[in-house]
Formats: C-alpha cells, sequence, structure tokens
C-alpha cells in the first residue's frame, strides 16, 4: 500500500509516468490472477479498502478516465473468465447467486441503454455507470473465496487498510495543522488524484476527509464484536464458532482505536450519522436476542467511548502546538448544515432531483442524465454565473441519484438485492457474533447513501458483495452440516 502511494505521488509529480505504471500494474494483477485468482480477489479487495476513489494511478484518454482501480478490476475479471471458473464453465453454480443479483444487473444494463437512446454523452454515460460494473465480479469472488481461512485473509487485508488509513490521516493532520515543509505539494496531490478533501487554513484545524475512510466506519461495527468476551448465547442457545477460529489479541484494539481516529478526523456529519444508526441497530438487536450479555455490550460501549475521548484529547494537543482552536473545526461540522454553503447547496439540489425522478418515475432518464441546480458556492459563482448554477450527472442523496437513472423499479430491485443479503446473515444464526457486526455496518451503509451515494459506487457495491460471500459461506457450510 505504501509503494502504490509513493508510485501515485511520482505520477502526479511526473504524470508521463502515469500510463506506463497503469499498464505495468494492469499486466501484473492480471498475470498474478492468471496462476492464483485468489491473489487477484486479494489485490482487488485490498485497493478497494484502501484506495478512495480508485485513483491512485490515472491516466485521461479524452472521453473518459483509465483509473487503476478499474485496470485492477478488468485484469481479474478477464483472467477469471480466461481461466474457466466462470459460471458458464461450471465452477459457479447458479444457486449460489440471487435472482435479484440479475435483476438488478437487467436494470443496470438497461440504465445504460436507456441513457444512450435519450441522447446523454456517452462519456457521461460510462462514467456515471462505471461503478456499478463492479457488480460483476460478484461471481468471481463467489468462485473462489469459499472457506473460513479466505474470509479471515480478507478480514485482515481490511484491519491493515484501516490503520494504513488513520495513519495517514493523522501524519496529514499532523502536517497541516503544523504547517510543515511540503503541505502545498501534498496537498495538490490529494486533490488532484481526488484521494480526499482537505479544509481550513495551514496552521490551523484541518478537516482531512479520504472517501477510504468509509472503511473505517465499516470495520468498527465488524470488529466491535471480536472483542466481546465470549460467543453471545442467543435465546435458543446458540453460539457462533467463528469466534474461536478469529483470533486478534491485543491487536483488534489497534483496529478499532484506528477506525475511530479515522471517524473522527474526517469530521464527516454522514458517517456520524450511519455511526449512530448502525450502533441503534446493535443495541436493539442484543436487547432482543442477546438481553443476557447485554453488560458486556455496555462494556464495549464505553470502551470505545474512552478511547475516543483520548483521541479527541490528542488532537486538540497537536491542534494547540500549532497554535490553532480544533473546537473551530469540530464547532463547524455540528452546527445547522443549512447554514453551510456545501449543506445549502445539497437542500438546493434536492427539489431539481426529485423534479428530474418526476419526469421518468418508473424507468428512469438513463445513465448520464445532467441536472442542473443553483448552488450558491463561493468558488462556483463568478460575474457569469452569479447562482453558482452547476450542471452534472452525478449527485449527493444517493437514493434519489439511483431512482433519478434508473427509476423507482430500478431502486427498488437494488433494495430486493440488499434485502436478501440481510436475510441471508440475519438467518444464519450460528455465527451470530460477526453477523451482529457486519448487518449493523450495512444500517449504517444505508443511512449513510441517504446524504451521500456510496451505493452507486464500488465503495459501497464491493462492501455489498464482501458480505454476500462471507453470508453465503455461512449458508452453504450449514446446509452442507443440515
Amino acid at each position: 500500500m505504501g509503494a502504490a502511494e509513493a508510485l501515485s505521488l511520482a505520477a502526479f509529480n511526473f504524470p508521463i509516468l502515469s500510463l506506463p505504471l497503469i499498464v505495468i500494474a494492469g499486466i501484473a494483477v492480471f498475470v498474478l490472477s492468471w496462476k492464483n485468482l485468489e491473489w487477484g480477489i486479494y489485490i482487488l479487495f485490498g485497493e478497494l479498502f484502501f484506495g478512495s476513489r480508485g485513483h491512485l494511478l490515472e491516466y485521461d484518454l479524452g472521453f473518459v478516465s483509465l483509473s487503476l482501480r478499474l485496470v485492477i478490476f478488468a485484469a481479474v475479471f478477464v483472467a477469471w473468465v480466461a481461466s474457466g471458473s466462470s459460471p458458464l464453465r461450471g465452477e459457479v453454480r447458479w444457486g449460489w447467486i440471487p435472482k435479484s443479483y440479475w435483476l438488478l444487473l437487467l436494470v443496470i444494463g438497461f440504465g445504460i441503454i436507456n441513457g444512450y437512446l435519450r441522447g446523454n454523452s456517452l462519456g457521461n454515460i460510462f462514467n456515471d455507470a462505471n461503478g456499478y460494473l463492479y457488480f460483476l465480479i460478484l461471481p468471481a469472488v463467489l468462485s473462489v473465496i469459499k472457506t473460513r481461512e479466505q474470509i479471515n485473509n480478507l478480514l485482515q487485508i481490511l484491519a491493515s487498510a484501516i490503520v494504513i488509513i488513520a495513519a495517514k490521516t493523522f501524519l496529514l493532520f499532523v502536517w497541516f495543522s503544523l504547517g510543515l515543509p511540503g503541505v502545498a505539494t501534498a496537498y495538490h496531490w490529494i486533490i488532484n488524484q481526488d484521494f480526499g478533501e482537505i479544509t481550513g487554513h495551514v496552521g490551523s484545524a484541518s478537516r482531512i476527509f479520504m472517501q477510504s475512510q468509509f472503511y473505517a466506519l465499516m470495520g468498527l461495527f465488524i470488529f466491535s464484536f471480536f472483542t466481546l468476551p465470549q460467543p453471545l448465547p442467543s435465546r435458543e442457545g446458540n453460539s457462533s464458532p467463528w469466534r474461536g477460529e478469529v483470533r486478534w489479541g491485543w491487536q483488534i484494539w489497534l483496529i478499532l482505536a484506528a477506525a475511530l481516529l479515522s471517524i473522527i478526523m474526517s469530521l464527516s456529519r454522514s458517517f456520524w450519522l450511519g455511526a449512530i444508526a448502525g450502533g441503534m441497530f446493535a443495541i436493539v438487536v442484543v436487547l432482543w436476542q442477546f438481553r443476557a450479555s447485554f453488560k458486556a455490550f455496555l462494556a464495549l460501549g464505553l470502551k470505545l467511548g474512552a478511547i475516543a475521548i483520548l483521541e479527541i484529547a490528542m488532537l486538540y494537543g497537536v491542534v494547540a502546538a500549532g497554535g490553532g482552536q480544533f473546537a473551530d473545526s469540530v464547532s463547524s461540522r455540528t452546527g445547522d448544515p443549512t447554514k453551510e454553503a456545501a449543506g445549502g447547496a445539497r437542500l438546493l439540489l434536492l427539489p431539481e432531483l426529485v423534479e428530474g425522478i418526476k419526469d421518468n418515475p418508473n424507468l428512469g432518464a438513463g445513465f448520464g442524465k445532467l441536472v442542473t441546480y443553483k448552488s450558491y458556492l463561493p468558488d462556483r459563482v463568478t460575474p457569469q454565473n452569479p447562482d453558482g448554477a452547476i450542471t452534472n450527472f452525478a449527485f449527493e442523496w444517493g437514493f434519489l441519484d439511483i431512482a433519478l437513472k434508473i427509476g423507482i423499479v430500478g431502486l427498488l430491485v437494488y433494495l430486493l438485492f440488499i434485502a436478501r443479503i440481510f436475510k441471508l446473515g440475519w438467518v444464519n444464526m450460528e455465527y451470530r457474533i460477526l453477523n451482529m457486526g457486519m448487518l449493523a455496518a450495512l444500517i449504517a451503509l444505508m443511512t449513510l447513501n441517504i446524504t451521500t451515494p456510496y451505493l452507486n459506487h464500488p465503495l459501497g457495491i464491493g462492501f455489498l458483495i464482501f458480505l454476500y460471500s462471507i453470508f453465503h459461506i455461512q449458508y452453504s457450510k450449514n446446509e452442507s452440516s443440515g
């Protein structure tokens, strides 16, 4: 991961390196995947967990951008098809994949055709729909990830990514708060490569937001339940055998501390809202299914709260050393969002999206659909554009974005697929510890997607594939032992 970032920085400083590095990466991933598809799947998820929007390396082809994530996806997918492990050759059973998945692929395909027939720009259609192409990798993942040991490997990759993301976030926070040399280069690299956002003034507290911090939020729920002293007994007396196979020791607290640090430093209201929703779900499930273990769950919450307080105190200290005020940054994110420029712009977008959906409510307007709205954002307002009007095909309000492109019918099909994943995790009651954390993470993702689009992006789609793969293995083990 560190090597990938070093190459990314080198390509940023010397753009001529971008295309050769992307080609080399694609060939290397294809060869590794051809020799052992499991390696390719690990690389694919590793880049997803760590790579934010997937632009560690990127080359502009004119009408589209060739990104490292797209190249890795294509290399693994082609290697899978060429290796003879596709469903057409019998390695993946059709029954492994729910009907809602195929329906979802159908409506996505229709959304692409619909966008083309409506005259939407081909470049916009591709850039709008390419995130959904990540769904195509699900059969490949199911053909490879078949054992608990492999799931444990994926969890270790996720844990490593969470720790590295937190370290990177904290390093940038210190760098900008203290105004250390090289700040300008780091800022332009992060912004140009679309890793995230940095706000605030050099020498004062800055908001360090990266899209990859999404997996810190998911990991917070997933790994929290490995800390409980024993398997949570259900009312029927079942317990999870997975607990005995995943032994993390003290490292689990490092992972959780790293996840909390990333979430705090992101200053993302959407992340905080998702964390609250996932936490409320976990509390309800514990009271309903695991009432006898509520004290252990409460102790876990208190420990996480104590870690968060210590981390906030540490951040205050860093900012104070630079002469800034951390409270100013926090208060700017906890106030009324409608009085903030970005929050106000998001609300101004809302009625325009609703009107766009009303024009084609059932089947949508297709991918690449443009919507114009008045943002009044300071960086958008000019003498030629006094309203700060923005015309784009990618929007906040994730569920509305989906409904605009593939209609209410398509949105319902997508929700049906997600419901299938939730049900599969819920019925696998033998694996309660792991599943409760993962289902809470899924609730957090659904809440997050209300205001911030993740379910139309590989970050969210990849997490759905990750969950389905785990729940499928559990279900298969139960079926074979039943």
